[in-house]
């Protein structure tokens, strides 16, 4: 339009009073912030494609119908003495017609949204990466049945929510697959030379596992323990060899602790010990 407006929509002309506020709308270039205001613009195309439009700048130019300016977040009015659709920035709106309390909320919540959108992509892309990087550990703990240790669903459950683990998870879970892959090439146990000795004892072996068990005392950490005889015991792991973070940390580690032993009824090589009482982790050679 020429500088010389005579058109009712000019700075010095308009009447705030003849501007009826329809929706708030985006023409900028982000496509972020195009999506976040999705639900307005659903309203802004329905009403552009059957009213009447302003013959004026947005129209031919894209700029404010009122000031001339180029905009990105803009308001759509309906201006009552003609009937037509008239398309006003932001800015133009807040300072010359008024800038309604929706339009305005609508951009607050609309740049808000928009920085989420950004950091949830950014945040697949990253997880996307870490996969990528760590695509061995990944399919392993994908590839866990449904009765695996608690651990291992957790972990599972976090790739599903969150597409990645955390350094400390990712550090537990390769130490679960390196213990995974030793018990695979362990060899087969031969059977002990002797009955497991029963009585109250004091014994030295190897953890071989540990879970967590309900029982009469509540929620307990059991231990395997292969016993330098050969022979296993199971029972409560004692609280003073209980590791602060992971206690899958135990396994494979060598221990000695006190405890009354007896024998399975079904298995001479295999019994439960209980009272256990100064444990240790040792070395073979201690």
């Amino acid at each position: 339009m020429s500088e010389n407006r005579t058109d009712e929509h000019r700075p010095s002309m308009a009447d705030p009073a003849d501007y009826d506020f329809i929706v708030a709308f985006y023409q900028g270039d982000s496509d972020w912030m195009y999506m976040a205001y999705r639900e307005e613009m659903k309203i802004y195309d329905d009403v552009i494609g059957r009213e009447e439009i302003f013959q004026g700048n947005w129209l031919f130019k894209g700029t404010c119908d009122h000031c001339g300016a180029a905009f990105n977040h803009g308001v759509l009015f309906k201006h009552t003495p003609s009937d037509e659709l008239v398309h006003v920035g932001h800015i133009c709106a807040a300072n010359t017609i008024g800038l309604p309390d929706k339009a305005a909320a609508a951009r607050v919540k609309a740049e808000r949204v928009s920085r989420e959108l950004q950091a949830q992509v950014e945040r697949r892309e990253q997880a996307a990466g870490w996969r990528e990087e760590n695509a061995e550990i990944v399919a392993w703990i994908q590839g866990q049945p449904d009765t695996a240790h608690n651990f291992l669903l957790d972990m599972k459950k976090a790739l599903d929510e969150w597409g990645k683990l955390t350094p400390g998870q990712l550090r537990a879970s390769v130490k679960w697959q390196e213990r995974d892959k030793a018990r695979a090439q362990e060899k087969p146990r031969e059977t002990p030379a002797t009955p497991l000795e029963e009585g109250r004892r004091t014994m030295t072996g190897v953890v071989k596992s540990v879970k967590w068990q309900e029982g009469d005392f509540g929620t307990q950490l059991k231990m395997l323990v292969e016993l330098l005889d050969g022979n296993r015991v199971w029972g409560t792991v004692p609280s003073a060899i209980i590791p602060a973070m992971d206690e899958q940390a135990l396994v494979g580690k060598s221990i000695v602790f006190t405890g009354t032993v007896k024998r399975s009824g079904k298995d001479e090589h295999f019994g439960y010990f209980s009272r256990p009482a100064g444990a240790k982790v040792i070395r073979f050679e201690d």
